[in-house]
């Protein structure tokens, strides 16, 4: 039940970014945070404070049904033309389901945060692969020791168990892609599926397939793409491809390859570049280069033994 009685100590804190931990509402979701401010403004018709307050609001993270509602029939959209234009950016943003890590904004972000470390997939002794998605909780260990629990909690598995797959991060969602799977015959290969995790809903989405089947690859998110490199298909052929998804169309295509093929690498993004180290070729020859790619330019630089890196920032092969 909501109640009409709303502090105005606790509606300034949608204004305030840090605001104190005993006023915070990240336990509301924001479609109550709406009902519980028209329930404030509607009081003793407080509607003065109606375009200040109602452009808090997180519109991006109401359930579409709830925006349709808002839109369709509320009378605050005919007072505010700033919430009519809130509320329908974040339909649009909600029709354009698979561009929305490109369209991140303080509308679409959790109020509070924090940095989380998942597990995804993998083997385990007894299941061949696995679907589990778990994070860390840090609770301190003195806790896990008086109640017995864990430091890792479960959440929405994936919708099919993988190993050797790839994960990245774009616009605050879990990428997964490719890896080897087990069909009912036993047997195991590479696939070009992927999906996508949601921790605000957590939610998994199935996206566009890769061009081909791979595992041992790498995987990495620059600028508006990710990046498929290298890998074994399911042929167990050692690829020397690369291809990149673009969210906005939901789409891979295929991108200047590598000058040979390479598996079982390495890799990471750093300084708005695509670094790829060691591998397997396929003449099952070990690699020790440095790559290098620049999206910008289109181009890959190779570097041989160590390297120096002239910075505070280091990369770190292990």
């Amino acid at each position: 039940m909501l109640h009409t009685h709303v502090s105005w100590a606790r509606v300034c804190v949608l204004r305030d970014p840090t605001p104190p931990s005993h006023l915070q509402l990240s336990s509301h979701h924001d479609g109550i945070v709406w009902m519980l401010l028209v329930c404030w403004l509607e009081h003793d018709c407080r509607y003065q404070y109606m375009e200040e307050l109602l452009q808090h609001v997180r519109y991006g993270l109401m359930e579409v049904s709830a925006l349709h509602r808002v839109a369709n029939s509320h009378p605050f959209l005919n007072s505010s033309s700033t919430v009519a234009a809130l509320v329908e950016e974040a339909l649009d943003y909600h029709r354009t389901v698979f561009a929305q890590p490109l369209r991140q904004t303080a509308r679409t972000m959790p109020r509070f945060q924090s940095l989380t470390l998942y597990i995804v997939g993998g083997r385990k002794r007894e299941v061949s692969r696995v679907r589990e998605l778990r994070f860390f909780n840090p609770a301190t260990q003195e806790h896990l020791r008086v109640a017995g629990g864990s430091n890792w909690s479960e959440l929405t598995p994936m919708p099919a168990g993988r190993s050797h797959h790839c994960v990245a991060v774009m616009g605050n969602f879990l990428f997964v892609a490719g890896g080897e799977v087990e069909h009912a015959t036993g047997r195991t290969c590479a696939v070009r599926t992927a999906c996508r995790y949601d921790p605000r809903v957590n939610r998994w989405t199935d996206i566009a397939p890769m061009k081909a089947c791979r595992e041992h690859f790498v995987l990495g998110a620059l600028g508006q793409y990710l990046y498929a490199v290298g890998g074994r298909n399911e042929l167990r052929q050692v690829l020397p491809s690369v291809e990149r998804y673009c969210p906005k169309k939901n789409k891979w295509t295929y991108v200047h390859p590598f000058d040979r093929s390479l598996s079982c690498h390495a890799g990471c993004v750093a300084d708005g570049l695509l670094w790829v180290s060691g591998g397997v070729t396929n003449t099952a020859q070990y690699q020790n280069r440095l790559m290098v790619y620049d999206p910008g330019q289109v181009i890959y630089w190779y570097l041989c033994g160590y390297v120096r890196l002239m910075s505070l920032d280091l990369i770190f092969n292990i």
